[in-house]
């Protein structure tokens, strides 16, 4: 459904442009690991990445820099569009700079350049600044330019969210319509109170959710004046917080069989076999079965053990390879 939302609103963007007769497209990607293909590889001494097993196993066989194991937003994007993956900039030589499809996301970053500025990441500013130079001498009239930034400001500002200060999506905005692009879509904050690392028992945190949808009705706001006020821009906003919150909370509507959190899992430990009871949500060991002469049962939360068992069982649910939805 989000996929689908972002191919219509670029092909009406295009038509607000072009009239009826749309050009061939080529898209430019910005903001964090969202949608980061890999950029941050090339960025000496990072260590904010995800070109390691088991990142790309199901689509790709081998990590590409996606931190995801199958296809990202930016990929199913183009693909709907008819057009190849995109490549991180930063790894392009310069007769590969024709390349339809080009992606300045760097997995970490956010729109402050204070936001893990320790880790080696490409910040929104510097990714403004690698455009502007990679737009140079370019016919800037086909290119859709996609944003998604903000998330990682939300999550380091949990306490502090009036820190997280927008005027630099503004300013941004400002800067790539000089640059002549001239169709920009901006994707909204996902519900973070959903992610596993937050979640209790599958249950969304509705403070850290409030902070979001805050934030992404003050950026909706701006993308929608910067259409207003910069002569010849089209822009868009997508709201990708919705569909993403409802397939969190209503995964039965869209193929899942339960709503069962816990997985069980057989794993060798301790010179014994025992079953893993564990929270599928955010991969904690609730309990353990011993399967010997005299089962027995431990807890084991937050234990030195558990730790280690984790670890064990997040790759066993890589390995399960769940098909994913057709695309």
């Amino acid at each position: 459904m989000r996929i689908l939302v972002f191919v219509l609103v670029i092909l009406a963007l295009c038509a607000c442009v072009f009239g009826r007769s749309i050009p061939q497209l080529r898209t430019i990607y910005m903001g964090d690991s969202i949608f980061d293909v890999g950029t941050n590889k090339y960025v000496k001494n990072s260590v904010s990445h995800c070109d390691f097993v088991p990142y790309g196993e199901t689509r790709y066989a081998k990590p590409f820099g996606r931190c995801s194991d199958g296809f990202i937003i930016p990929d199913l994007i183009n693909k709907a569009l008819g057009l190849p993956f995109s490549r991180p900039f930063l790894g392009l030589k310069a007769e590969d700079q024709v390349f339809p499809s080009i992606n300045f996301a760097s997995d970490g970053s956010g729109l402050l350049d204070s936001i893990h500025s320790d880790w080696g990441v490409v910040p929104f500013s510097e990714q403004l600044k690698q455009l502007r130079e990679f737009s140079m001498k370019k016919n800037l009239n086909d290119f859709v330019v996609v944003i998604s930034s903000g998330g990682n400001d939300i999550a380091a500002n949990l306490q502090n969210i009036m820190d997280v200060d927008l005027e630099s999506l503004e300013k941004g905005l400002q800067q790539l319509h000089e640059y002549g692009f001239r169709k920009i879509i901006n994707s909204s904050v996902g519900p973070l109170g959903c992610s596993p690392i937050v979640t209790s028992g599958g249950n969304c945190v509705s403070e850290i959710n409030n902070l979001v949808r805050q934030f992404n009705t003050q950026a909706r706001g701006i993308v929608l004046r910067a259409a207003e006020r910069l002569p010849g821009m089209r822009s868009a906003f997508v709201d990708g917080y919705s569909p993403i919150k409802s397939f969190v909370e209503n995964p039965i509507q869209f193929g899942f069989t339960h709503k069962n959190t816990l997985s069980e899992f057989d794993l060798q430990f301790r010179g014994k076999k025992w079953i893993i009871l564990l929270n599928a949500w955010d991969s904690k060991v609730l309990q353990m079965l011993a399967l010997d002469d005299n089962p027995t049962i431990e807890s084991i939360q937050d234990s030195e053990d558990s730790k280690i068992i984790e670890q064990e069982c997040f790759r066993d649910m890589w390995k399960l390879k769940v098909e994913p939805f057709p695309v």
